[in-house]
Formats: C-alpha cells, structure tokens, sequence
C-alpha cells in the first residue's frame, strides 16, 4: 500500500508539471521544481533479532509529504524499500549477521526528492527464542452430517520479526512425555483430522524462528471428539403430547448436552431449552420471528436432535441425527 501511494504521488507530481506547461489559455503557473530539505539525525534505535528500528528528524520546511527508507545489504547498492508519513521505521524480516545501512529521503507533493539522510548501518543477531505462544484453545467437532471429525486449534499470532513457523505437539496424557512434533505451520491455526472418537488429546504450541530457535511451549489445552448421542424418545413419527419430554442416552466426556427443535429436518428452530447436564428435557419453545413463547400444534410433525458438548458453554461437539414426531 505505501508502495502504491508513492507511485500516485509521482504520478500527480507529473501531472501537475504537465499542466503547468500547458499554454492553450489562462494564467500559467511554474511548476514546483525545488526538493525539501534533507531529514537529518537518522539513528538506529534497536537491533532485534531479525529486525532494526530507524528514528529520524524531519526536514525544518513543512514542504514534504511522506519519506522513502532505503536501504543497502552488505556491499550490495542501496533499493528503496518502503515509504512511510512517520518519523520511524521498523524493518523486519532481515538475515542474521547481513549488516544493512540506510538512509531517508523526504518526497514533496510535486514528486520532488530531497538529498538523502545521513547513512547509519545494524547487524542483526539471532539471540533471543520466541515468545511462548498465547491464546491456545481446542474444539472438536464430530459431525456426522458433514462427514466432520477433527480438533480444531487456534492461537494469538507471535509478533516477533524473525518468526519462521509454529510447532504443534499432541500428547494422550498431561504430562507430554516422549512426544514429538505432529505438524509445523505457518499460520496459528491447526486442524487434527487424525483424531479417534472418545479420546481426549492435549495439545501444546511452541514457536520457531529462523534461526531454529524454538520457544518454551505453551499452556496445553484439550479437549476429546464425543460420540453421537443416542436419542430414544420420541423415536422416529412417534406420537407425543404438546409439551413433550425427549430422552436420550449419556454420552462420555459430555459436560452439557442441548435439544433442538425444528420445523423441518434441516431448519426452523422453535425451541428455547437450556444447556443441561441431564438425559432429558422437557420442551419449551419461542417464535420463528419474536421472543414469544410459543406451543406445539396438534397434528403437527416436528424434528430434534441433540448437540453434545464438552464444555459449559455448550459449544457445539458432536450431533445426534434428526429423529421426528407428531404432536397429538
């Protein structure tokens, strides 16, 4: 994006030189020829690993609209590598023990270029390992419909400059002993699609720069694919009363359990009933369109099914299939 307003800038600078030069009628006005001042004071105002931080002065004239860094590898020339509107530069992702030097320039309304900066020169290092991951969280889903059964992992992205990937690590028991890597990736995002129904796996991230410096793991999370739950009443067409109970078989490892009811096989939910903990529940319904309680009509068919799940908030782990009824 810098990049593209630097090349807009230049080309409304050549724009305006165009039109200054145009004699076809009415007053004609020099184009602005004249550079801004040079920014001065460039320093370096930390090397990290993988990374160097640039603060400089701004030229004394207000004459400039935006700064163009750049910056040469070794003995390579220098190659403007970005623009900035701020007095400050974070370059990231550089190769350890390369010295780099830079300079600045500012760049007026008109395209014109000041002189460059004073030169400064860095050397990143690798020293430092990663920052242990944060944020993990774990949710399997077993979903029968959608032929779904995996553990889905997320995290907060680390932020350092060197960052190469992320390690993730599957253990069956707490402790993690004898574990070895399941996968490295590049984004904070992991799908476990070699998981077994009823077993609870534990997870744990670590992150990798370039160098092959590995973080301290993080905080290990888990969580286990529930089997489907069995429904057994009302079974399939079975007749019920306007407020009927559904009973169903307890799963293992499922800390609540919610009933759905619907309309149709597929949509139309018109049930309000709670997370339960329990085997069954009895029916309290709401409107398709309102929040108003709403009944079950005599000689209606209606369809439900349960959501299972291993944690408090009910999130969504695995579904029954779709049984029907009809109210008297």
């Amino acid at each position: 994006m810098k990049r593209l307003i630097l090349v807009l800038v230049l080309g409304i600078g050549v724009w305006m030189t165009a039109c200054g030069g145009d004699s076809s009628g009415g007053p004609q006005l020099s184009p602005d020829v004249v550079p801004p001042d040079r920014p001065s004071n460039l320093q370096v105002g930390k090397i990290g690993d993988g990374e160097i931080q640039l603060t400089w002065a701004a030229p004394a004239d207000t004459d400039w609209t935006f700064f163009v860094v750049y910056r040469a590898a070794a003995a390579e020339p220098a190659l403007a590598v970005d623009t900035t509107f701020q007095t400050q530069f974070d370059d990231r992702g550089l190769e350890y023990e390369v010295e780099y030097t830079y300079h600045i320039t500012a760049v007026d309304g008109a395209a014109n270029e000041s002189g460059p900066s004073n030169s400064v020169s860095g050397q990143p290092f690798n020293t430092l390992s990663p920052q242990a991951p944060t944020g993990l969280r774990a949710g399997a889903r077993n979903i029968v419909i959608f032929d779904q059964l995996d553990i889905l992992l997320d995290w907060n992205d680390n932020t350092e400059a060197d960052l190469e990937l992320y390690r993730v690590y599957r253990a069956e028991e707490a402790n993690f002993s004898d574990v070895v890597a399941r996968a490295e990736v590049a984004d904070p995002r992991f799908v476990d699609e070699e998981v077994e129904i009823g077993v609870r796996y534990f997870y744990r991230i670590a992150a990798v720069d370039r160098g092959g410096k590995e973080s301290v793991p993080s905080e290990s999370v888990s969580d286990a694919a529930l089997a489907v739950t069995v429904l057994t009443e009302p079974l399939q067409g079975e007749l019920t009363s306007p407020t009927p109970t559904f009973h169903w078989q307890a799963v293992p490892e499922a800390l609540t359990y919610q009933v759905i009811v619907t309309t149709s096989p597929t949509s139309g939910e018109i049930s309000a009933m709670p997370l339960t903990s329990d085997t069954l529940a009895v029916f309290q319904g709401r409107s398709l369109t309102s929040d108003a309680t709403v009944t079950l009509e005599s000689g209606e068919i209606y369809y439900w099914k349960v959501i299972a799940s291993t944690r408090s908030n009910g999130a969504e782990n695995s579904v029954s299939i779709v049984e029907s009824f009809k109210v008297r």
